[in-house]
C-alpha cells in the first residue's frame, strides 16, 4: 500500500478491512458489553444538533468509544467541565482498565460557524494496565477513527498529557504527549518552546507533527501535554499519519 500525504476513501477502505481482520478486533471488540445493572448493553442513543438522532449498535458503540468486550458502560449527559466539552458521556470499566479508573469518551456538537454544527469526539480518559494486550490500543483507536469517518464526524479531541522526558523508573508518568501525535493528533508550537531547539533552522517548525517529522527526539525528551485533535477529513495529514502507523505495525509482510 502505497501512503500518501493525502488519503481518501479507497485507502480508509483497506485499513478498515485491515482492522476488522486483526485478532484484537475479532477478540475483544464484537460488541459484548453490559451496563451498570449486569444486563446487555443496548447501544448508544446519539442526539446531536444539526443531525437527525439515530442509535448506535452495540458493536458500532464499541468501535466508536474503543470499548472492549466485557466492559460495563454508563452513558450519562455532561456539562463542560475543563477540557471535557458538555454532550453525551460515555466511560466504561473492564479488566484492562487500572484499578480505580474509568476511561470515558464524550460525544458532542460544536458550531463550526453561524448555525452550522458538526459533531466531534473528546477523549476525556483512556487509560490502560501494562498487561494489556498489546496493540489494543492501537486497533481500538483506528476502529474509532474509521467509525467517526462513517458517521461523518469532524474531529477527535484530547487532552495529550505528560512532558519529556520519560524516565524508565516513573511508572506513573503521562504519556499521552509522545503517543498520540503518532497516532495523526496534532497542536500548535509556540516560538518560545521552539526557542530550545538546538537546531536554528526549526524555529520556525508550527505544529507538533512538524516538529515530530523532522526531530521526534527532540519531542520525547522536550515536548509537554496540550490539547491535540485528529481531523477526520480524509485529506487530512491526521488520516495519513494514522494509516502508516496502522499499515506499518499491524499488517504481516
Amino acid at each position: 500500500m502505497t501512503i500518501d500525504l493525502r488519503c481518501d476513501e479507497h485507502d480508509i477502505r483497506k485499513i478498515e478491512s485491515l482492522l476488522l481482520d486483526h485478532d484484537i478486533a475479532r477478540s475483544y471488540f464484537r460488541g459484548e458489553l453490559h451496563d451498570w445493572l449486569g444486563n446487555s448493553f443496548d447501544g448508544v442513543w446519539l442526539e446531536l444538533k444539526g443531525r437527525k438522532p439515530v442509535r448506535l449498535n452495540t458493536e458500532t458503540s464499541a468501535h466508536l468509544f474503543m470499548i472492549p468486550d466485557r466492559s460495563t458502560v454508563r452513558v450519562l449527559k455532561v456539562n463542560e467541565d475543563g477540557n471535557a466539552p458538555a454532550g453525551t458521556k460515555i466511560h466504561f470499566v473492564n479488566s484492562f482498565v487500572p484499578d480505580g479508573e474509568q476511561n470515558s469518551v464524550v460525544v458532542f456538537s460544536l458550531e463550526k460557524t453561524p448555525g452550522v454544527w458538526c459533531a466531534a469526539l473528546h477523549i476525556g480518559r483512556m487509560m490502560l494496565r501494562p498487561d494489556a494486550p498489546a496493540r489494543l490500543c492501537t486497533v481500538a483507536f483506528g476502529m474509532m477513527a474509521v467509525t467517526a469517518y462513517r458517521l461523518g464526524f469532524d474531529h477527535i479531541q484530547l487532552y495529550a498529557a505528560g512532558r519529556g522526558p520519560l524516565h524508565q523508573n516513573d511508572p506513573d508518568a503521562y504519556i499521552g504527549y509522545r503517543v498520540w501525535p503518532k497516532f495523526g493528533f496534532d497542536a500548535p508550537v509556540n516560538a518560545a518552546e521552539m526557542s530550545r531547539h538546538p537546531v536554528v533552522s526549526m524555529h520556525g517548525l508550527r505544529t507538533v507533527q512538524e516538529v515530530v517529522a523532522c526531530t521526534p527526539a527532540w519531542w520525547d525528551a522536550c515536548g509537554s501535554g496540550r490539547p491535540m485533535q485528529f481531523d477526520v477529513s480524509p485529506t487530512s495529514r491526521s488520516w495519513s499519519t494514522l494509516i502508516n502507523v496502522l499499515w506499518t505495525t499491524l499488517a504481516d509482510f
